[in-house]
């Protein structure tokens, strides 16, 4: 991890950033199941952070030093001592080495900073990527590879007059906070893709795997492929199918003309732009901010209506016949073998003139003792129940999950007596939740309910709001994994 510059944009001066390897974002690490590596993580960052620090956030306190880091792969199935805590971190002039097994299935995962107090700031600094992770069977259904394989990081941020990056949290009127000063949300006002802002690729007109993480602090995406040549325009979509998700292919392929992609989430996508030769595709976003979720009257965040552009230039070249994934190896969780359903209550508290001072689980943050133990291999039914007015993507560390379904509730009861009370039908998750996942989202006034086996290894972990600002302040709780007859 080392600081460097490089401009952001051609028309730019170079931005000081933060990046694995000298690269913003990392390189990417690619790996074979079942083939495990170890990485030496060394910080060779300067010891002064180049965003300002809010010293009032549990864990940046003073005398921690300014300048730390802790990497996390992101959906991985890890010792607890390779898993990135966010208190084990390390300063600059140190390093740590992590085991990385690479048991599970092939999925796209990805890897960032997960120091405690600074997550936000160190990701936002540029310090991700992706891990992919692939198998025998993925590698059978001979997908686009090589060139026709496009992993994209997607991200907003801000830059001052200078072309520096500038962090300005908002609270929920808008307003930036003075520098230094934690808000609940940061929306960006440029598109930033792979560490460029408005770039385009070039490509064939044929068949291309498009994996897709939405790496930003706190916005989330709802993406399409269009053909209109200005964002004002009509749109023209281009369907495309989703294969896989967070923990990898899904059980079947779903086509799509829209994609929701909260921080956190992947989507691995198969795009043809056979039939589209001389034209452009822009990638384009209509989630306002902050979505879903509510708005205060008058207060206006930036809105970012594309992020990139195709331009389907290159020449065809002889294809091979292909067909989606199908008859993929997956395995439904069945409701009936959790042995405990546990409730999480998602709580923002307000100061005397109704401003974020922060977010809690269960009345609880991170640095509270350990109230959830779970036995090895064991099967698990977690509800996460949403009482505030923002959505949050809930993601567990060490297991992929499958989502059972989501409920409204009864808010005026909850705020009365505590009681939650579900109101209406379940609803099923969209047919693109239905495979493996690690993040899933929370909607205001609404129960998430997954299902988790715990399975691989014993000790702490974590589960938290990957909205980087809410994660930091401080709607983060420990897990602690047992062996059988320990609990």
């Amino acid at each position: 991890m080392t600081e460097f510059t490089r401009p952001l944009h051609s028309q730019l001066p170079p931005a000081r950033l933060w990046g694995y390897e000298g690269q913003y974002p990392g390189p990417i690490i690619d790996t074979r199941r079942n083939k495990p590596i170890a990485v030496q993580w060394e910080n060779r960052l300067p010891t002064r952070h180049i965003l300002p620090i809010d010293p009032h956030i549990h864990g940046a306190m003073p005398p921690t030093p300014e300048v730390r880091t802790v990497p996390h792969l992101h959906g991985a199935n890890v010792p607890s001592p390779s898993d990135g805590l966010p208190e084990k971190w390390f300063t600059p002039g140190h390093s740590a080495r992590y085991e990385y097994p690479n048991r599970q299935r092939a999925a796209t995962l990805w890897y960032h900073d997960h120091a405690i107090g600074i997550t936000r700031l160190n990701v936002y600094a540029g310090l991700s990527s992706f891990y992919l992770l692939r198998d025998d069977e993925e590698l059978g259904m001979h997908l686009p590879s090589g060139e026709y394989e496009i992993p994209l990081v997607l991200q907003d941020r801000t830059l001052d007059e200078h072309g520096q990056l500038l962090y300005a949290p908002t609270l929920d009127d808008a307003v930036p906070l003075p520098k230094g000063v934690w808000g609940p949300m940061f929306f960006g006002e440029l598109p930033v893709v792979n560490g460029a802002i408005y770039p385009y690729v070039e490509v064939r007109p044929q068949l291309y795997r498009i994996r897709l993480l939405n790496s930003s602090n706190s916005r989330v995406l709802n993406l399409y492929l269009n053909l209109a040549k200005s964002p004002t325009d009509i749109p023209q979509l281009i369907k495309f199918h989703q294969i896989g998700s967070d923990g990898g292919l899904m059980p079947r392929p779903v086509a799509l003309e829209k994609l929701e992609l909260a921080p956190g989430e992947r989507a691995d996508l198969i795009v043809d732009f056979s039939s589209l030769a001389g034209k452009t595709v822009t990638l384009s976003n209509d989630a306002p901010a902050p979505y879903p979720g509510w708005n205060v009257m008058n207060a206006t965040w930036p809105i970012l209506l594309e992020f990139m552009q195709f331009r389907v230039t290159l020449p065809a070249e002889p294809s091979r016949s292909f067909s989606l994934p199908q008859n993929v190896t997956f395995a439904k969780l069945d409701e009936g073998e959790a042995i405990r359903t546990r409730d999480f209550i998602l709580t923002e508290e307000m100061d005397a003139q109704g401003r974020s001072v922060g977010l809690h689980i269960n009345g609880k943050g991170y640095h509270d003792p350990v109230t959830e133990t779970v036995t090895l291999g064991t099967l698990e039914k977690w509800r996460f129940i949403n009482t505030s007015d923002d959505a949050h993507p809930m993601h567990l560390h060490l297991v992929q999950f499958q989502i059972l379904h989501r409920q409204g509730f009864n808010l005026g009861t909850y705020r009365m007596n505590g009681k939650i009370e579900p109101v209406g039908l379940t609803r099923q998750p969209r047919a693109n939740e239905q495979g493996w996942k690690d993040t899933a989202t929370v909607n205001p006034g609404d129960i998430l309910t997954i299902l988790a086996r715990f399975e691989g290894y014993t000790g702490k972990y974590v589960f938290h709001c990957h909205m980087l600002e809410h994660e930091d302040n401080d709607m983060m709780r420990p897990f602690v994994v047992v062996a059988p007859g320990q609990g």
